[in-house]
């Protein structure tokens, strides 16, 4: 969110410039194909240890370094994305959030963990802009020292709980403070854990203007959360099944090889 929010400037809505170095990552992606849904809003049965087969449950024996998530990273050939706005490559985090409730703060860093206060071992971001580029997908591949991915993922659904609306304040904006809405959305149950949302920003004070609307599906396999989100001004329907099991099987191969 953090390097791809659509900031509100002089009343008009425009994307954010992204500041990603881009990087070329091509190795093809497994064959698309959609997971049947389960209805689950949240987690996936855990086991004592990730196991290595199925859609999305793969993670890697040992740590991911950040150039092989950014390899990992579905290509703006694989979304059919805009390649002048599209990017892909480490995130730099320029962008510090901040809520005003401290008590939701974590669902803010599960979004960018490089703005926790503890740093994930390495991530990678991919930026899929539209042709219009107004709409885009966003993808965050984020590999946490052994136990915190687990610890993030829960301890973000445990804050939604009361943090239905709060401020959003980050830094380097030109408007710097907008108000988040979250709540839980149904989705497939992949991988060890699995979060949906659904999130509308909005200007912070005039007239309240709806800046963006958000999707988010957080899976975790082992110690690596994928973060697969929409965007779009209204009506943001959930992220593509496909798409979503697309990047779990390509972060599979990438921990097979690793």
């Amino acid at each position: 969110m953090r390097s791809t929010r659509i900031a509100l400037a002089a009343a008009v809505v425009a994307p954010l410039a992204l500041t990603l170095v881009a990087c070329g990552p091509g190795d093809d992606p497994s064959p698309a194909a959609s997971s049947p849904a389960t209805g689950a809003a949240s987690k996936a049965p855990t086991g004592a240890a990730p196991t290595t087969s199925g859609p999305g449950k793969a993670a890697a024996a040992k740590p991911l370094t950040q150039d092989q998530l950014v390899k990992a990273l579905l290509t703006k050939k694989d979304l059919d994305a805009d390649e002048n706005r599209s990017v892909v490559g480490p995130p730099q985090h320029e962008h510090k959030q901040t809520a005003d409730k401290p008590a939701c703060q974590p669902v803010l860093d599960l979004d960018d963990p490089g703005n926790a206060a503890q740093a994930p071992a390495a991530s990678a971001t991919g930026a899929y802009y539209g042709g219009n580029g107004r709409e885009y997908v966003e993808i965050h591949l984020t590999q946490y020292a052994p136990g915190q991915a687990e610890k993030a993922m829960a301890a973000a659904e445990s804050a939604l709980a009361s943090c239905a609306s709060f401020k959003d304040t980050m830094t380097n904006m030109p408007q710097p403070t907008t108000r988040a809405k979250f709540s839980k959305a149904t989705y497939d149950t992949i991988g060890d854990a699995t979060l949906a949302l659904k999130a509308e920003y909005h200007e912070d004070g005039g007239q309240n203007a709806l800046v963006e609307t958000k999707t988010y599906v957080f899976v975790r396999t082992g110690d690596v959360i994928t973060m697969v989100a929409d965007s779009a001004l209204h009506d943001t329907a959930m992220p593509d099944r496909a798409q979503v099991k697309q990047q779990l099987d390509k972060l599979n191969k990438a921990a097979q090889q690793g």
